[in-house]
């Protein structure tokens, strides 16, 4: 913007008689402006706001029950299901319709970068970009429970207008972008994920809302991922579990199903 000579010494003039009985405002203080993230990281601020490093340190299993959607291209899909997650170590996931019963769910177990259709004795691997893909779905369940990440690779990105902070953080291969509100809990990941039929990799985005608590975890309540922009999977949990032992689990298929009706064990596979 330019200035007259004449509008400069007016200025002056008048800074000059003011100069006695004003003073300059202050400069707006950084770290008050940062609110809860002043003098933490954010990995920190969201661990807290998820429980504390106490309670999801702890943590060697997450279980939990729920409905959910699947939607590809027109056709949308319900389904009951049942998730077990040894964060970065394995997962399985049960699903059936709900007139069906758990007794026909299809189950998925991965770990180690593989990955398996499962049903009651037999244990068929799945090709490898399915494997990559369904480890990197299951994965997003690991990342969330945050506490490991501190272990890992974790880079801040500059703060949103809104006060919220983002992570950009790499654990087993995987890369995702962790997104937390100016209170600190977790809204959103994003990341790329491999096609599952061999194709360009896809850009997932899941949001979480809502919170379901146990034993001091605190986690979302519904899930909600979209594939390339389009809806993908919806889930909204209905019993959650956040333990500090790993619990022997019968598949959902081959037992009367009760989320309940485990047999609490300290090792096991969680197939």
């Amino acid at each position: 913007m330019a200035f007259s000579r004449n509008g400069l010494m007016a200025a002056a003039a008048l800074l000059a008689l003011g100069a006695c009985t004003t003073t300059a405002a202050p400069a707006p203080d950084a770290a008050a402006s940062a609110g809860i993230y002043a003098g933490k990281s954010v990995l920190d601020v969201a661990v807290d706001k998820a429980g504390g490093e106490a309670a999801l340190t702890k943590v060697k299993e997450l279980y939990w029950t729920g409905h959910a959607k699947v939607t590809a291209g027109d056709k949308v899909t319900e389904l009951e299901v049942a998730t077990v997650v040894r964060p970065f170590e394995n997962a399985r996931f049960t699903s059936w319709p709900k007139a069906d019963g758990p007794k026909k769910g299809r189950t998925l177990q991965v770990e180690q970068g593989k990955a398996w259709d499962v049903n009651r004795v037999t244990w068929t691997p799945l090709p490898e970009a399915q494997a990559v893909n369904e480890n990197q779905q299951l994965g997003l369940y690991s990342f969330m429970l945050l506490a490991p990440l501190k272990a890992g690779d974790v880079k801040e990105q500059a703060a949103g207008a809104d006060g919220s902070r983002t992570i950009q953080t790499t654990a087993h291969g995987q890369t995702l972008n962790l997104s937390f509100d100016a209170n600190g809990k977790l809204v959103r990941a994003s990341g790329n994920v491999r096609d599952p039929k061999g194709g360009a990799d896809i850009a997932q985005v899941a949001t979480f809302s809502g919170e379901v608590e146990s034993n001091g975890v605190k986690w979302p309540k519904t899930i909600s991922i979209t594939q390339n922009g389009a809806p993908f999977y919806d889930l909204e949990i209905g019993h959650f579990e956040a333990l500090a032992a790993k619990v022997v689990r019968p598949l959902e298929q081959s037992m009367q199903y009760d989320p309940k009706a485990v047999v609490p064990g300290e090792g096991g596979d969680a197939g």
